[in-house]
């Protein structure tokens, strides 16, 4: 089994596995995760789209996400997507595989 990344400072990192783990220190953090690309197949004519919503491009959450200071919290990323973080005295670590978010990436899906 590959070992998995381990990150000590990340901002618009291109995320390669499904999910992170943060693990903070005496001090909290904030993260944000951008969709890179959203895109699904049309139903009935098997057509690939772009999501034409609000959430279709940009950060995921409207607001940045907290991590409390001392503890640990695993988040879904997604493969292509990108992760940043705000803080100090951090490590994030690279969790699953490339399995569930890799057809989004690659422009193909369902929706």
């Amino acid at each position: 089994m590959p070992q998995a990344n381990v990150y000590t400072s990340v901002s618009d990192q291109a995320w390669y596995t499904d999910k992170a783990r943060i693990s903070t220190g005496n001090t909290a953090v904030t993260y944000q995760v951008e969709a890179v690309q959203l895109t699904y197949v049309q139903p009935g004519n098997g057509i690939v789209a772009n999501a034409e919503s609000s959430w279709s491009a940009g950060n995921i959450y409207s607001n940045a996400m907290s991590v409390p200071a001392d503890s640990r919290q695993d988040i879904y990323v997604g493969v292509g997507n990108k992760l940043t973080i705000a803080g100090a005295n951090y490590a994030v670590l690279e969790l699953g595989t490339a399995s569930s978010a890799k057809a989004g990436s690659k422009g193909t899906g369902s929706f």
